[in-house]
Formats: structure tokens, sequence, C-alpha cells
């Protein structure tokens, strides 16, 4: 139970992202898949994030620390949002 709590601003920041990067893929007239593979590991959960997005056969990644993946629990921004946002620019080009 304890370990449930101890993820979960991690895995909220992840699904805020996993929605930013949709929401900014619709924007281009595009749908991709978001895969996310945690990196590392402390006793505290995992190190960070591993994000992908591929899209009609073109992919872009980036990789995230925890400290940002848990400020993107309520809102998505600063270098997530930036990584983000290059990210899509990939894909869509």
């Amino acid at each position: 139970m304890e370990d449930k709590y101890v993820r979960e601003e991690f895995d909220t920041g992840i699904n805020k992202i996993r929605q930013e990067i949709k929401s900014r893929l619709v924007l281009h007239g595009l749908y991709g898949s978001v895969i996310g593979v945690d990196t590392g590991s402390t006793e505290d959960g995992p190190a960070g994030s591993r994000i992908e997005i591929i899209v009609k056969g073109k992919s872009a990644a980036r990789s995230f620390d925890r400290e940002q993946i848990e400020h993107c629990c309520l809102r998505v921004g600063g270098d997530v949002l930036l990584g983000i946002i290059a990210m899509v620019d990939e894909v869509s080009a």
C-alpha cells in the first residue's frame, strides 16, 4: 500500500505528459503511440522516465528525471513542455 503513495505524483505526472503529447499531436492532425519506460531505480521508485512518440514510422524520444515529471502532476510546463514541443515537431515534419 505504501508503494502506491510513493509513485502517485510520478504516475500522475506521466499521465499528464501523455495527455499533453496526444493533444499536441491532434493539433497537427496526427495520431500516434506514446511509450514511457521508467529509468533507473531508487528506494522511492524510478529515477526518471524515457518518453517516446511513434507516428507514421517516425519516432522521437526524450528522457526526463523524476523531479521534472513530478512537477507536471498538476500542469505540464518548463523543460518537459519544451521537450514535448520538440518531439512533436520532429515527428510532424
